[in-house]
């Protein structure tokens, strides 16, 4: 089997390079069909470019927040000790920025999950020039400018359980109040009871569910055109959007160096302003999550604060009550300073109750100092005896002096002095006064002691109450001093953890809003033009390139000197004036030219007289070869006899007409004894009287064994006498071995191939045979037969599969599965009924291509 390196090789020059030459001239040759192909490229690109739908394309570009909890630094401190390092943040944020989640929750805050389209009609309004209609898109979008809106009534429980929806409705005119449903589909099913003429309100019923259409616009404002309503559930939107979003970190890029934290995203999508809606809805969402996710343990803390500081407010509440009834019912308002105060109360009531008992002593002394004084007896009363009582010391100071005067007046005169007389009157009256003072004070004394001794007696028992109280206020207190920080410490915390709460970081900071070009990235016309203008320039020649890659036929001269170790004496062209066309005797035309070069390559083969023309396998065209040069012979003036030696399928007499021939004066007749006389088997041509013919005769059941009898030796050695050239027409070689059996007495032997038509594979087996001593081939030329060749001056290459078989219905036969039997007709036809399908197709698409026309 032929090798690839071979296949390549017979693609290149002497010199082992690619002839640039051909590829030029090839390229030449399909100057004009590159051109038409590049055009009709071109205009097959414009047609696309105008139907797609334009995509423009929005990016945004974030970072994410530094900064991470302490609770995150412990857990990749704990992975870190565990030989598993988590995942980086900012992977897991693209992730988390892509999941169909997050972008459900953006489509039902955008309300994405109805999306309304309008069908422009291209004829009937007129208001669209029908070529406009042609090339522009027919179906538009709308996004948040939608003249109507459909609303269900009875919508699914779930709404991720909504199955897709779809209706379509023309308004029939502006001043009907109509709509015409014209389709309605749920879940790719068509729901017939929709289609139907409707007013404006009135319920679409389908099963359990009513829409409605609610006019946004004036009646009069909306076309006539097919409007589409497409619902469907939010996941499934979201699912739809997502194939559209990219999130990718941005890694040292020239906009943003080392930013490894920066995160792109990008959107394409049909409209340009839903794409920016998307992705800045995205962020603030993604920040939302995550602020709420963020702020799950602070707020699980607050209400745990809260929690415990409601119950602290209740102990505290009931620990202030008990201390304050306490304090009310003992009145005790601080134990230390009122123990300091009773015991100081208690003392001063001690030295109150001393001063009123020393003054009753005193007053016992004054009273008995005047009891025991005789009557008429006048003493001073002492006064600096500790008497506290002013009046009582008024009244004994008076009477002292009075005591004093008397007692002068009696030293001076008599007792019985009228003025001492007076005086002593004057004194018992100062001392009754005195007396009667006295008894007086002792009474006021005696109530004062009674009081303070009750006072003190008091005044004790609260002093002895004091260490039971003061352990009572003690424990209330230590209750107060436990409950009441720990109450004032909640309270800080709440309020820290408040500030934390509403303090929150976005998780990204939008670096640049969604933004991007006015011009569309799908469909890039530029780069759709490019690529058309390079297919078309490359379609034609690579047509060709392919058919050559692919081909399984013989096609150039070349091929056949790549195969075989012969030499190409000829190669005959197409011949457009049939099968079995003769060349005339001065014939121009450029099979007749090719014959005469045949002829002449023929000179210059030594002691050549007679020669075998045979072929691989049927259809070669060996009988028109062996015509034509035995026809071209005899127009120099050689004698020339034609032998028809192909006993299996004898084609002679279908190319000469006009020949009176017998069965019973032919080869076969002369091989079975039927026939003596060679010269009576001999007939003239009709041609040319230099030219005979010996027709094969009826076809034998045993052609094998009659060839291997001397007697077709015997009549070419008759013929060697009488003629210059015997051209024999022998069957194909491969076949059978009739040709081998000729083969001993022939002189030379012209070996048929036809261009687009004998396989490849066919030569490689005839180059084994002329290589192999079982079965040599005598002096062997080969002729190329029908080649066209303006249509291979640039064909090369090498193909691949063949078969072939050559059979009779006798039972004799050879073959290798494409059964060129007598089955058929004219086999010898130079027709197409004997080529390969497969490969008549592609020469016939390659002939068109290149300007060829087909053969009648």
């Amino acid at each position: 089997m032929e090798s690839f390196e071979e296949k390549v090789n017979s693609r290149l020059d002497e010199n082992g390079e690619i002839n640039v030459k051909d590829i030029l001239d090839l390229f030449w040759r399909l100057k004009w069909w590159i051109v038409g192909a590049m055009f009709a490229a071109l205009l097959l690109g414009f047609i696309y470019v105008r139907l797609q739908t334009p995509t423009y394309e929005r990016t945004a570009a974030v970072m994410l927040s530094s900064g991470d909890s302490s609770t995150s630094s412990e857990l990749a401190l704990l992975s870190d000790l565990s030989g598993r390092r988590m995942t980086r943040k900012i992977d897991n944020e693209v992730y988390i920025l892509k999941s169909p989640s997050l972008m459900q929750r953006v489509v039902e805050e955008l309300g994405l999950e109805t999306r309304y389209y309008r069908y422009f009609v291209p004829i009937g309004n007129g208001h669209i020039h029908i070529l406009r209609g042609l090339f522009d898109v027919k179906r538009g979008e709308y996004y948040n400018d939608n003249p109507f809106a459909l609303r269900i009534e009875n919508d699914p429980l779930y709404p991720d359980e909504l199955q897709p929806q779809s209706i379509y409705i023309k308004f029939k005119n502006r001043d009907s109040q109509n709509l015409i449903v014209k389709k309605m589909t749920i879940n790719g099913k068509k729901v017939k009871e929709a289609k139907g003429r409707y007013a404006y309100g009135e319920a679409i019923t389908v099963g359990a569910h009513k829409y409605y259409v609610d006019m946004l616009l004036p009646a009069e404002m909306i076309d006539g055109d097919i409007y589409e309503c497409v619902r469907n559930s939010s996941f499934r939107t979201a699912q739809g959007f997502l194939t559209r979003l990219d999130a990718a970190v941005v890694q040292g890029s020239q906009r943003y160096a080392n930013a490894s934290d920066v995160v792109a995203l990008t959107m394409t999508d049909a409209i340009p302003r839903r794409a920016e809606d998307i992705l800045n809805t995205l962020i603030t969402k993604d920040n939302e999550e995550a602020r709420a996710f963020s702020s799950q343990t602070t707020r699980a803390t607050v209400e745990f604060i809260d929690s415990r500081l409601e119950e602290i407010s209740k102990d505290l509440g009931d620990a202030e009550t008990q201390y304050k009834n306490y304090q009310a019912s003992s009145s005790v308002v601080d134990i230390t300073s009122q123990s300091q105060l009773a015991l100081t109360s208690d003392q001063a009531y001690q030295d109150q109750l001393n001063e009123v008992r020393m003054q009753l002593r005193i007053l016992d002394m004054v009273s008995s100092y005047l009891a025991e004084t005789p009557e008429g007896v006048y003493k001073v009363i002492p006064t600096n005896i500790g008497i506290t009582d002013t009046g009582l010391n008024n009244v004994i100071a008076s009477y002292d002096n009075l005591v004093a005067e008397r007692n002068r007046m009696v030293a001076n005169s008599s007792e019985s002095n009228p003025r001492v007389v007076s005086m002593n009157s004057q004194l018992e009256d100062s001392k009754k006064a005195i007396e009667l003072s006295v008894d007086n004070l002792k009474k006021v004394y005696s109530i004062r002691e009674n009081e303070l001794r009750k006072t003190i007696s008091s005044s004790q028992r609260s002093i002895a109450n004091i260490p039971q109280q003061q352990f009572q206020l003690q424990q209330l207190s230590r209750q107060l001093d436990v409950i009441e920080p720990l109450f004032l410490l909640l309270q800080q915390k709440r309020e820290e953890t408040q500030i934390a709460l509403y303090s929150t970081a976005d998780n990204f900071r939008v670096i640049e809003p969604a933004y991007g070009n006015t011009r569309p990235v799908k469909p890039n016309s530029r780069m759709i033009y490019l690529l058309m203008l390079v297919l078309g320039f490359a379609i034609p020649p690579g047509i060709v390139w392919l058919r050559t890659l692919l081909k399984s036929k013989v096609e150039t001269k070349k091929d056949v000197e790549d195969r075989l170790d012969a030499s190409v004496l000829a190669v005959l062209p197409h011949n457009k004036n049939g099968s079995y066309a003769l060349i005339p005797k001065n014939g121009r035309d450029a099979t007749s030219e090719a014959f005469r070069m045949l002829r002449s390559n023929l000179q210059y083969l030594k002691d050549v007289q007679v020669i075998q023309v045979t072929s691989s396998v049927p259809g070669e065209g060996k009988s028109y070869v062996s015509a034509n040069i035995a026809l071209s012979i005899s127009h120099t003036g050689k004698k020339v006899v034609l032998v028809g030696m192909d006993l299996r399928k004898p084609a002679i007499r279908k190319i000469f007409k006009g020949i009176q021939a017998d069965d019973h004066k032919s080869v076969v007749s002369y091989m079975i004894g039927k026939c003596t006389d060679i010269d009576s088997m001999i007939i003239p041509s009709g041609v040319n009287p230099n030219l005979d013919i010996i027709v094969a005769g009826p076809v034998p059941p045993n052609p094998t064994e009659l060839l291997t009898q001397p007697e077709g030796e015997k009549i070419i050695r008759y013929l060697r006498d009488k003629y210059d050239y015997i051209i024999i027409d022998s069957a194909p070689y491969l076949p059978v071995s009739d040709s081998f059996l000729i083969n001993s007495y022939v002189d030379a032997t012209l070996y048929t191939v036809r261009s687009n038509y004998t396989s490849l594979k066919l030569l490689d087996e005839v180059a084994d045979v002329m290589k192999s001593a079982s079965k040599p081939i005598r002096n062997v030329s080969v002729v190329l037969n029908d080649l066209d060749l303006d249509a291979n001056r640039y064909r090369y290459g090498y193909g691949y599969g063949y078969g072939y078989g050559y059979g009779y219905g006798y039972g004799y036969g050879y073959g290798y599965g494409y059964g060129y039997g007598y089955g058929y007709g004219d086999d010898e036809k130079e027709g197409e009924e004997g080529k390969n399908t497969l490969t008549k197709r592609v020469k016939k698409g390659v002939d068109k291509l290149t300007g060829k026309k087909e053969e009648e």
